[in-house]
């Protein structure tokens, strides 16, 4: 896997010289959470093969064929998000509707298609929605690994100054910041050029790193269904997405005689469409099996990036007079499209007559048919041939199984269990290499694991047309934060050795959700 190699060109393009996209982004806006109703989620989201739920519909469209009145159903939620890296803690909470929909319902008055259904949903399929926290005493530091990178880069190109050419525009972000924050040094009569760290002089240094992340992934749903000979259900999906993630990330460096920080912010907002279409087969009354395909979905995104650096170690470099720290900063907005994975799911269903629900889902998705493109007014069509070459070496196939039950204690009052698995994309040796495309000058990223959920909940009845559910979800999650890629020497395909090691923080996320679901039949 050739990745991020020593003696590579930088891949921070900027038109095709400074600024790219990278796998990274690619995954974090192709994987989604569990969301729904209160209903649910408390199932775990296991509703492919049920249908009747206008969850259940955003997994199988099928399921809108289930539906024998029309109805009118929203989805409240709290959410409390907590990150943890060793003994520092970060919470954050949310407020947030979930889910806002409509099924209508028309009678065909036909033995073999007794009806045709109409349906719109709003839905959250992610949340961004995260603060985090972390210190250490790294082995490397950030000045080590931007020296590293820097190399063959022109130290003439770096300077800033008001009758100079802006080398935002042509060179990399972090060589420009470093240089002109005096962090990396050119070492003398080298060709190509080599640059020192500024903490090769036997400082030690400590840093603190702090990301945190707001916005959402949002679906509009336009779907059309029917049941033939109550036997087989259909259904079709039109989907309209919508992407607005914020985020912001600062690295600290302190040293005995000075520190500096590097501050990120990108904000990207984005549009796309996709489809999906499903089938439910009831062989018998009592069994239930689903199956839904959901197309790729095509984005478009704009992305706005500002970046900055502040140090307070000129004194230190040049021994003169202490000097108030300098900030140096850049501004970019890029445009670039994107497809994701499509996604393939197999439910099946145990219904006793009234009383009893079991149900299982079972998803997969390859997330190395992940590709970024650009936008048609770039005149550079091959910018993120590398990256997408890295996409399909770095990701595999990743399945998500969900399961849940219901159980019907009176005539009015439901109970309710479920678990959900989602698991990481990654293949094995990228997370153990801790290798990513960087973006802009931000070099921090995170790196999901396994997630799982725990799911409960209740419903109740109040009369035929007028019932509430709530669900309590539970969730946690093993992660590694990187304060930036580790820097490899590469012979061709083959790791040669360890340049620069980023040892990852230990990240646990888990977070509590109470969701209320409010419907009215008629």
């Amino acid at each position: 896997m050739r990745k991020i190699g020593y003696f590579l060109v930088f891949m921070l393009l900027i038109s095709g010289a400074a600024y790219s996209q990278g796998e990274v982004e690619a995954l974090k806006f192709s994987r989604q959470e569990l969301y729904g109703t209160a209903r649910s989620m408390a199932m775990g989201g296991a509703f492919g093969a049920l249908g009747g739920d206008i969850s259940g519909i955003s997994v199988n469209p099928a399921g809108i064929g289930i539906y024998r009145s029309s109805e009118i159903v929203g989805t409240f939620g709290f959410s409390n998000q907590k990150s943890t890296v060793g003994s520092l803690s970060r919470s954050k909470n949310d407020f947030d509707m979930h889910n806002l929909g409509f099924v209508g319902y028309f009678p065909l008055r036909n033995e073999v298609m007794p009806m045709i259904n109409f349906g719109f949903n709003y839905s959250k399929n992610k949340s961004f929605s995260n603060k985090i926290d972390a210190a250490g005493s790294p082995a490397n530091s950030l000045i080590d690994y931007i020296a590293d990178r820097s190399y063959k880069v022109d130290p003439n190109k770096l300077k800033m100054g008001d009758n100079l050419p802006d080398p935002f525009l042509s060179q990399p972000w972090l060589s420009v910041l470093a240089y002109n924050s005096w962090l990396i040094n050119p070492v003398d009569n080298t060709n190509p050029q080599r640059y020192t760290p500024l903490n090769t002089r036997g400082s030690s240094v400590s840093n603190r790193l702090n990301y945190e992340e707001r916005g959402s992934i949002d679906s509009y749903d336009f779907t059309i269904g029917t049941t033939i000979y109550d036997v087989l259900s259909l259904g079709f999906t039109l989907s309209a997405s919508s992407i607005y993630n914020d985020l912001s990330t600062s690295y600290a460096d302190r040293f005995q005689e000075g520190d500096y920080t590097m501050t990120n912010n990108i904000t990207t907002t984005g549009a796309g469409v996709g489809a999906k279409i499903g089938i439910i087969y009831r062989p018998v009354h009592a069994i239930r099996l689903g199956f839904s395909y959901q197309t790729p979905t095509y984005y478009t995104f704009t992305e706005m990036y500002d970046a900055a650096m502040t140090d307070n170690v000129r004194a230190y470099v040049t021994d003169s007079k202490y000097e108030s720290a300098r900030t140096y900063s850049a501004r970019f907005t890029n445009y670039y499209d994107m497809v994701t994975p499509a996604k393939l799911t197999l439910s099946s269903a145990v219904v006793l007559g009234n009383k009893f629900i079991l149900s299982g889902d079972y998803e997969a998705v390859n997330y190395n048919s992940m590709r970024l493109k650009v936008s048609n007014d770039n005149a550079n069509k091959n910018i993120y041939d590398e990256s997408n070459s890295y996409i399909k070496k770095d990701f595999r196939s990743a399945s998500t199984v969900r399961l849940g039950m219901e159980y019907r204690f009176t005539p009015a009052l439901y109970g309710r269990l479920g678990y959900a698995w989602m698991q990481n994309p990654y293949k094995s040796d990228f997370k153990e290499a801790g290798d990513a495309a960087v973006s802009g000058s931000n070099t921090m990223y995170v790196m999901e694991g396994d997630a799982n959920y725990f799911t409960g909940g209740f419903g109740y009845r109040f009369n035929r047309n007028f019932y509430a559910d709530l669900a309590i979800v539970y969730k946690n999650q093993k992660n590694e934060l990187y304060p930036f890629p580790k820097l490899y020497i590469y012979d061709g395909e083959e790791r040669k050795q360890l340049v620069i090691d980023s040892s990852p923080f230990e990240l646990k996320s888990t977070s509590l959700k109470g969701i209320v679901t409010v419907g009215f039949k008629f």
